[in-house]
């Protein structure tokens, strides 16, 4: 009977399999949390670079729309001007006619403007300008709507001009309580700045019309202390007059 020998690996073989082994779990076990990060990592670049390119497609877009809003008003603006160098050629009822044409064109161009970029500061612009056409107009609803939408959105300045606007509004329409309400939180937030002045004027004829003439006073004194050299000092100094001479008739 013939016996088979076993191959016998060399001991140094043997011994260096389960050490390679080792050797390949501990590699793993650095790699692959390495590996881990990295992929993180590279799909958060990957997100940052969406991200980036999303933020610089919105300015590119919002920068196209303020180009496109300016030139549509510049248009709007050039064929009024024309408009207006026309008229003022002619006289009688043709230029009243004439004036009526431009007042109608320049809403409908502003309209325009507004419908298609009022998003734009443009926009805003031109429906600041609407809304003042319209009160001009005497068309008050529609002029306090435009305001007041604009009010709502707007901030620091702008926002003082329009609720100014709402109030012109209320005091147009007589609705002198709720106009100095408005009146009076503008005058508030802006006390100190040159807003105030002719909300202040606002708010003393407001009184005045309401048998208020100390309230009235109180504001021709406010233009005249704080704001000594704006436009309104003059007419403040002389509704004062006037003023105290109602106060010191009535005792």
């Amino acid at each position: 009977m013939k016996i088979k020998k076993r191959k016998v690996k060399p001991i140094l073989k043997r011994a260096r399999k389960p050490a390679e082994a080792a050797a390949e779990t501990r590699l793993r076990k650095i790699v692959k949390p390495v590996l881990e990060r990295w992929r993180v990592i590279a799909a958060a670049v990957a997100a940052v670079v969406v991200v980036a390119a999303g933020i610089g497609g919105y300015f590119a877009y919002r920068h196209d729309r303020e180009v496109r809003a300016a030139r549509a008003y510049a248009r709007a603006q050039g064929k009024i001007t024309d408009m207006v160098r026309d008229a003022a050629e002619k006289s009688g009822e043709e230029r009243k006619l004439a004036e009526d044409e431009i007042d109608a064109k320049t809403a409908s161009e502003l309209e325009s403007v507004v419908e298609r970029y009022g998003d734009t500061a443009t926009g805003r612009a031109a429906k600041y300008t609407l809304a003042s056409l319209y009160f001009d107009q005497g068309k008050y609803d529609e002029a306090q709507k435009l305001f007041k939408t604009l009010e709502d959105k707007a901030s620091g300045l702008e926002k003082a001009l329009a609720a100014k606007g709402v109030a012109d509004c209320y005091k147009a329409r007589l609705e002198y309580g709720a106009a100095i309400s408005k009146y009076r939180d503008v005058f508030e937030s802006h006390k100190f700045e040159f807003p105030a002045v002719p909300v202040a004027m606002d708010l003393a004829e407001c009184y005045r019309e309401t048998g208020r003439p100390k309230a009235a006073a109180e504001m021709y004194q406010y233009i005249l202390d704080y704001h000594p050299l704006s436009p309104y000092a003059e007419q403040a100094a002389r509704e004062l007059k006037n003023v105290e001479a109602v106060i010191a008739t009535k005792g």
